[in-house]
This record gives structure tokens, C-alpha cells and sequence, in this order.
């Protein structure tokens, strides 16, 4: 695949003028290259921190569909690590914002989170989107609507 970016690089260098990069483009530069600690660790914490947090968020659906996307074994291993590290980060006990603090809290999983679905958007099915509405309704978690949102005092 390395090569096949090279060929690419070197057709714009040719178009443009711009220079392709010195060195070939390593994914777990990028992701990281622990993508099986990560996911087994998603795997452990997800569920109890979705039941908790999940009806906070209005994009639940998109990320309970990136656990089932992680989950899939024809997911590539590169979307498979952009998910998990995400969904890590989701699921840490730690964060840089403590996530009982009403709004706040959640605000840098939610950066996290929208980052890697921005990412990870086109390898995100229908069957994944399927699986995780039927497990959200499993598991009675509702992600906020408007309808079921209470608006902030004025």
C-alpha cells in the first residue's frame, strides 16, 4: 500500500511541483500500535459507560455504531485502531474533564469521539448502524432528540 501512495505522490510531485514525503507513511505513526490492548479494552468498559453516558449524546447511534464497525473482522485494521483508541479515550475512568460535571464533562469525549467518526465515517455500515440501534434498544438507552431534551433555563 506504501508504494502504491509513493506512485501517487510522485504523479502530483510531477502535476504540482509539491515533493512527496522523505519517508514512507506508517499508519501506527498515526493510530498507534497497540489496536488489540485498545480494543480488548473497549470491549471490557463499553457497555457500562454507554448505559451511563450514551443518553448524553446526541451522536450515541454514530458511536455504538463505530463499536460494532470495531467489532467487525473485515474492518480494516487501520479504522479497527482509529475506533478503539477513540472509543478507549471514551471508556478511560480518566479524563481531562471529568465527566460528571453537567455539558463540560463530556465536551472532549465528544471532540474525541467526532474526530475519529469524521475518520472512520465511510467503513461505518448499515448493518453496523443496524446492530447498534438494536442493541441501544436492548439496553433501553435513548439518545437525546429534541423531543426528549429539557431546554436549559433562560
Amino acid at each position: 500500500m506504501n508504494e502504491r501512495i509513493f506512485r501517487w505522490f510522485r504523479k502530483a510531485e510531477a502535476e504540482t511541483g509539491v515533493a512527496p514525503p522523505a519517508e514512507p507513511i506508517v499508519p501506527e505513526v498515526y493510530v498507534g500500535n497497540d489496536q488489540e490492548k485498545n480494543e480488548q479494552y473497549v470491549r471490557d468498559g463499553f457497555a457500562a459507560k454507554a448505559r451511563t453516558f450514551l443518553t448524553k449524546l446526541p451522536m450515541a447511534e454514530d458511536v455504538a455504531a463505530a463499536y460494532f464497525c470495531m467489532l467487525d473482522p473485515s474492518t480494516p485494521k487501520w479504522v479497527k485502531g482509529v475506533a478503539a483508541a477513540a472509543l478507549a479515550y471514551f471508556v478511560l475512568p480518566i479524563d481531562a474533564i471529568v465527566d460528571a460535571i453537567p455539558v463540560v464533562g463530556l465536551m472532549d469525549d465528544v471532540t474525541v469521539l467526532t474526530g475519529a467518526l469524521t475518520a472512520i465515517s465511510a467503513f461505518v455500515t448499515a448493518e453496523h448502524r443496524d446492530k447498534a440501534r438494536r442493541w441501544m434498544s436492548n439496553e433501553q438507552i435513548v439518545p437525546p432528540t429534541e423531543a426528549n431534551v429539557t431546554p436549559p433555563p433562560a
